[in-house]
């Protein structure tokens, strides 16, 4: 691991642990054993680190192999999404699983979920990439489901895809602010929870 990548993952431990606004150059320079004028060879400021850190994550979500994987693509024609939306369901959900799984990508949810509100730029990367982009992406899920019969003709699928989507928040959001490592088998209570919930969500709303 090269000082830069050093001073990345450092920041984001001294970020998720406590506060955005609570560290200082000065620190992420002790932790990780450099003087901190030489950070500055690296990143022009605090806030370069948290713009690589939210970068780091947008380009996992549009470049994930799982995540954008044909299997998950809206746009195609899916055979598995109109015969078995849940297991396209779970076909998405392993994905994220595997996203969450490591631990560097769980300091960032949480950190985004304890400065979202303290700092613009994680509270634009908040909107953007974890609400609008994924809540536009469920309502297109519900759409298709609709125009093809699937689920009732009366349902809204914006509402639908909020409905869905903010109950695996919720559960992210409890285990972020529970512990400062996520045990394993929490995330695994995380994805069955989140699971029995879809299913639930689409039987209730499936044409009988």
């Amino acid at each position: 691991m090269n000082t830069k990548e050093k001073i990345f993952d450092v920041s984001l431990d001294l970020f998720s642990k406590k506060g955005y606004d609570s560290v200082s150059l000065r620190e992420i320079a002790e932790e990780v054993g450099i003087k901190k004028s030489s950070i500055y060879s690296h990143y022009p400021s605090k806030e370069a680190i948290l713009m690589d850190i939210l970068d780091y994550m947008t380009d996992l979500f549009n470049n994930d192999d799982l995540l954008n994987s044909k299997d998950l693509d809206l746009a195609s024609t899916n055979d598995v999404l109109l015969e078995n939306p849940e297991l396209f369901y779970h076909n998405g959900s392993e994905a994220i699983k595997e996203l969450l799984s490591e631990e560097r990508n769980q300091k960032i949810w949480k950190l985004i979920f304890i400065q979202m509100h303290h700092n613009e730029s994680i509270r634009i990367f908040f909107q953007d990439e974890i609400l609008k982009k994924p809540l536009n992406y469920w309502k297109g899920f519900f759409t298709i489901l609709k125009e093809n019969g699937i689920i009732r003709n009366d349902l809204n699928p914006e509402l639908l895809a909020k409905e869905y989507y903010c109950f695996p928040i919720y559960l992210l959001l409890e285990i972020t602010v529970k512990y400062d490592d996520i045990p394993e088998n929490c995330l695994d209570d995380f994805f069955n929870e989140a699971e029995e919930h879809a299913k639930f969500l689409l039987d209730s709303i499936k044409v009988k």
